[in-house]
């Protein structure tokens, strides 16, 4: 008599996982994976660590365990309801805000996972969703649009609101390179939407190169001696933001970098003063020595621990918009973003007579060839310099 086959359990949708934490907590988050799509919910919630002769802990973890089996229960029976009866085309249904709510999430799970306290690529994402949903507006007057009803019309329609679209701050539109970088992170969720199987054809593959937003070379703006000097005399919209920005004018360090500085990074030996990191971008060790000049605008530390941050600052939009506000006040006519305080280090450094390879080891740059840029710029200067003495004796 052959022995009935074991019946296997189906395998629930929604997982409760935890992530380690400093001083021995957790954090409880849940695993939701649904029509070949993953995506993590943070709960808020938080076990401690449970000393002995504490039964008061073993408790208190025990009605935050309960809590949390709570909200994957409700978890569950949403996505079970969502099942019975109309299946809603299956996994087709997955409306695209809502794909690119999962990817920006997704990217801000990698980011706390390798401890940065910020995504690029979530900023980025979350920006993108922002204009899709105010094309939707304009174009299909707020209608939900599923990944599956998606074609070539929309991918060139949203090209074309890019490329007239409002700057969310200030008058004008989007830069070139900026409706390029949103359109792109747009094609980026439809292209892993295909490779996933949500939807059976790729409509951005379809749309021609010449009808999407095409970026432009863009010139390394920097600031010059006196422009840095009246920029510190101004006052900025944030202090912190300013602080941090002047730092970086005198030591280089990118904004990723900067956001997760900690006073653990900071090293003293005697009267040298050093910052040792891993970059974000490149995930090389940095050892960057520390002029008094960039000593200057770090915060007063306090009582603030090793793991704590040196600067903080808000969200990377509002950091960014805090640097423009302040450089226009300050009436310099020039587009300074914060990434112009590491150019504005590299090349006042070369200006006051630093080489090119020390530049390079200070700035974290595997390859001399990518400092290269600055001494062009120098070089430029000089020629500009030279050439006013053109026509002097006619």
């Amino acid at each position: 008599m052959a022995r009935p086959k074991k019946q296997q359990r189906a395998k629930e949708p929604v997982t409760i996982r935890f992530k380690e934490l400093a001083k021995g907590s957790k954090s409880i988050y849940l695993d939701i994976y649904r029509d070949g799509v993953r995506s993590y919910e943070f709960l808020k919630l938080y076990l401690i660590p449970e000393r002995p002769n504490h039964p008061e802990d073993k408790t208190a973890n025990q009605v935050t365990r309960d809590a949390a089996n709570a909200i994957k229960a409700q978890r569950i029976k949403e996505i079970v309801n969502g099942e019975a009866g109309i299946k809603n085309q299956a996994g087709k249904a997955l409306l695209l805000l809502d794909w690119m709510q999962q990817r920006q999430d997704r990217a801000d799970k990698a980011a706390q996972d390798a401890g940065r306290k910020a995504s690029n690529t979530a900023e980025g994402i979350k920006t993108a969703r922002t204009h899709l949903q105010h094309y939707l507006d304009a174009a299909y007057k707020g209608r939900a649009v599923t990944l599956a009803q998606v074609d070539k019309d929309f991918c060139t329609g949203f090209a074309a609101y890019l490329k007239d679209a409002p700057q969310r701050w200030g008058a004008g539109t989007l830069s070139p390179n900026t409706a390029a970088l949103y359109y792109s992170n747009f094609e980026a969720a439809m292209n892993e939407a295909y490779k996933k199987g949500l939807i059976s054809v790729n409509p951005c593959a379809l749309v021609d190169i010449s009808e999407k937003p095409q970026g432009q070379p863009s010139e390394r703006d920097y600031l010059t001696a006196e422009e840095l000097k009246t920029l510190a005399a101004a006052p900025a919209p944030n202090e912190q933001v300013k602080a941090a920005f002047l730092f970086s004018c005198f030591c280089g360090l990118r904004l990723s970098d900067i956001e997760g500085l900690t006073w653990g990074d900071i090293r003293q030996n005697g009267d040298t003063w050093q910052v040792e990191t891993r970059m974000q971008k490149t995930r090389q060790i940095l050892y960057l020595p520390l002029s008094d000049a960039a000593r200057r605008f770090l915060p007063e530390r306090g009582t603030k621990g090793p793991e704590d941050l040196v600067f903080t600052l808000p969200k990377r939009v509002t950091t960014q918009w805090g640097v423009t506000t302040w450089v226009k006040r300050a009436g310099i006519a020039k587009n300074i973003s914060f990434h112009c305080a590491r150019h504005t280090f590299a090349t006042l450094a070369l200006t006051q007579g630093a080489d090119l390879y020390s530049i390079s080891k200070l700035l974290g740059h595997t390859n001399v060839a990518t400092t290269q840029i600055y001494a062009t710029i120098i070089d430029q200067r000089k020629q500009a310099a030279a050439n006013l003495l053109n026509g002097i004796l006619d």
